[in-house]
């Protein structure tokens, strides 16, 4: 039935646009808007990253390319920002410097409503004014021309540039409306589809860039059967059931990405090391990596190698480490429905594998993922499955989830030795001590069994061979702006 509803809804959308060439893709939920300062999931990031800019895009290869503009560090504490000329938003008006200020002071606002207030918060008195002990006039922001802005930090910039190429910080219009991005809203049909139109003030961009739509499409298996019947251009998730079948087709793809997925402990467990042993040691993870056909095997932490020393540290499975528990209790497993039919299918082998191994009974609880994040944040259960993506290319960022005060936090880590080695990695200037800091970083979370890694995470994508310009970098930042058709 709900292939059919798909199929109806693209012939009539087919027969609208029959003159215009469309690239389709999919959503595995309908945003709940479109406001970027708002968003607390990466549901809609390949929509909202397109139709916001910041003032840098990230690149695997050359890391940091100016968007609207680039930013220069002046001593150790300033940033200075300067626009591309003439910018404007998606209605033909100028986009300057001032935008960036009143956004900035939008997402510390805490009626906003911002869940990622903390990345400005590196800016002097930021902080201070999110939590309403200081006046928005002592901002560290300045802007000193139409084009030029300067930032203040409390310690030194750091690494700041990167959190300036994301949605989540970008400039957005004062009603909304406008966009600074290489596509603007077309229409937005309610239970159904938005479409994107090209945005013809963005300054870059393929001349040829199509209208895109969006649809919404839980099930990755209907969406798999509508690009097969050529209906979406673009699969953003094959179910690993498939991949043996698919990955020699010249229109599969690899994707690399730097994500922390993991199987966290909730507070049930906290004072619970050799019952968390038992679940950390009593996992075959090689067999769950031949039945996903992943390549980044589980029970390793899922960061590049070359974030560590050698490599990135691993549980192994052995159940010599399991220890004998006498528990019979039922511990409830919960997971989000937005990892699709894959997430369920390795919960369930979670299941039977701690039954199996080390006689633990676990019940699985599959929950929205809005309901999900509200758990977390609430009451978190005793084990439950979540997908991390750093802000920023950084063993720093990664590690940063578990900052006592990250957001993020749903281990509930309160460590001061943790919190010394983020202050530390911060602050490390050469490779040898980044590497030293991160690798210490991650075993003090192994060492004490705070959580089971999930391992590297290549995304399985199909995208239609007559397409070219798109670009998925690590991030899981898909950028469209040069999408042509290409026969």
């Amino acid at each position: 039935m709900k292939l059919i509803l798909c199929l109806f809804l693209l012939l009539s959308s087919s027969i609208s646009l029959a003159q215009e060439k469309v690239f389709r893709l999919h959503l595995s939920n309908e945003p709940g808007g479109l406001d970027p300062h708002k968003q607390r999931t990466s549901t809609s990031s390949y929509l909202l990253g397109n139709l916001y800019r910041n003032i840098y895009t990230f690149d695997d290869q050359k890391g940091l390319v100016p968007d609207l503009g680039s930013c220069k560090k002046e001593k150790k504490k300033f940033l200075i920002c300067t626009l591309k000329k003439d910018l404007q938003w998606s209605d033909g008006t100028p986009l300057t410097a001032a935008d960036f200020l009143r956004s900035y002071l939008r997402i510390l606002d805490p009626k906003t409503g911002s869940p990622r207030a903390d990345l400005l918060f590196p800016i002097k008195n930021a902080q201070q004014i999110y939590e309403g002990t200081a006046q928005k006039e002592s901002f560290g922001v300045t802007v000193t021309t139409p084009t030029t802005f300067k930032i203040e930090f409390t310690d030194e910039a750091g690494k700041f540039e990167h959190d300036l190429a994301n949605f989540l910080t970008a400039p957005v219009s004062p009603d909304l409306k406008s966009y600074s991005g290489p596509y603007k809203l077309k229409e937005w049909q309610k239970a159904q589809k938005i479409v994107l139109e090209k945005n013809p003030h963005y300054h870059a961009g393929h001349k040829d860039r199509p209208h895109l739509e969006f649809l919404f499409i839980e099930e990755d298996t209907v969406a798999l059967q509508l690009y097969e019947k050529n209906q979406l251009q673009f699969l953003r998730r094959l179910p690993t059931l498939f991949i043996p079948q698919f990955k020699s087709r010249k229109d599969f793809h690899w994707v690399p990405v730097i994500r922390f997925d993991y199987i966290g402990f909730g507070p049930e467990l906290k004072d619970q090391e050799e019952l968390r042993k038992a679940f950390t040691y009593s996992l075959n993870y090689v067999e769950l990596q031949k039945i996903f056909s992943s390549e980044g095997r589980p029970g390793c932490i899922g960061l590049p190698n070359s974030w560590f020393p050698t490599k990135a540290p691993c549980f192994d499975f052995d159940l010599k480490k399991v220890p004998k528990t006498q528990s019979t209790k039922t511990y409830t497993m919960m997971f989000s429905g937005l990892g699709g039919e894959d997430h369920k299918r390795a919960t369930e082998w979670l299941q039977d594998q701690w039954k199996k191994n080390a006689g633990l009974k676990t019940h699985l609880e599959l929950k929205e993922n809005k309901i999900y994040l509200q758990t977390l944040r609430s009451s978190p259960p005793p084990l439950f499955r979540k997908g991390g993506a750093p802000d920023r290319p950084t063993c720093y960022s990664a590690l940063q989830t578990f900052s006592e005060k990250s957001g993020e936090n749903f281990i509930g880590l309160k460590s001061p030795v943790y919190e010394k080695v983020l202050s530390q990695l911060a602050k490390a200037k050469n490779e040898t001590e980044k590497k030293r800091l991160c690798l210490e970083g991650i075993n003090h979370l192994m060492n004490n069994h705070l959580l089971i890694p999930l391992g590297a995470i290549q995304f399985s994508i199909l995208v239609k061979t007559d397409w070219a310009g798109w670009k998925l970098n690590q991030l899981n930042q898909l950028d469209l702006s040069e999408l042509h058709f290409q026969p």
